[in-house]
């Protein structure tokens, strides 16, 4: 599975994976960027095999497991 689109509003980070998951995790579990600008969460590269997301600016890195934790309440887009 890979990341293929993120996005965000304004308490929640959300992921389009390959395999048709969409996934939002609130901004509150990760710090640093609960605590950047929009413009510094729009800044991000995703991983060259597409399991991971780095934020230079803020030094953040998610990986694609870490919106399937599951000692976390998940939450899932209503699209």
């Amino acid at each position: 599975m890979k990341i293929e689109k993120i996005w965000f509003d304004e308490s929640n980070i959300y992921i389009v994976t390959d395999s048709g998951h969409t996934i939002g995790n609130p901004l509150k579990w990760f710090t640093r960027l609960h605590n950047a600008s929009a413009k510094q969460r729009e800044n991000y590269e995703i991983g060259p095999t597409g399991s991971s997301i780095h934020w230079e600016e803020i030094d953040e890195d998610l990986s694609l497991e870490s919106f399937f934790d599951f000692n976390r309440e998940l939450h899932y887009a209503k699209i």
